[in-house]
């Protein structure tokens, strides 16, 4: 489920042109990046690897390489995968009881009810 998260969270940062074959219901075939370059004009460059090289900043992509003035760079941030925190428990230990707590609740509250009508009505 969350490779699938992964893959729509992807495809969903492609150009218009790129997401196509999804509409026809082929995955393109894409490795998520290492890095995400932030330059000084707002934009976003999602590289496999940087490299500083005297002034000039080789971003290297899936497809290309370009090189750009490391003064046109703002910052380069690693991305990392999430990882599951060992502190939380996993939903079914959560919900385990749950429905079995709710039907007591219920024929309690049924049983409450019935008893209150009676005591009403005789």
């Amino acid at each position: 489920m969350f490779r699938i998260f992964l893959l729509l969270l992807a495809a969903s940062c492609l150009p218009r042109e790129s997401a196509a074959p999804l509409s026809r219901g082929r995955l393109p075939a894409f490795v998520l990046a290492a890095e995400i370059v932030f330059l000084e004009d707002g934009r976003t460059i999602q590289a496999e690897k940087t490299e500083m090289i005297g002034d000039r900043v080789r971003i290297q992509k899936l497809a290309e390489t370009i090189e750009v003035p490391r003064s046109a760079v703002r910052s380069i941030h690693r991305v990392t995968s999430p990882t599951a925190s060992p502190n939380v428990p996993p939903p079914a230990e959560v919900y385990r009881d749950l429905a079995q707590q709710m039907t007591d609740k219920i024929r309690r509250e049924i049983k409450e009810g019935s008893d209150r009508s009676r005591g009403r009505w005789h």
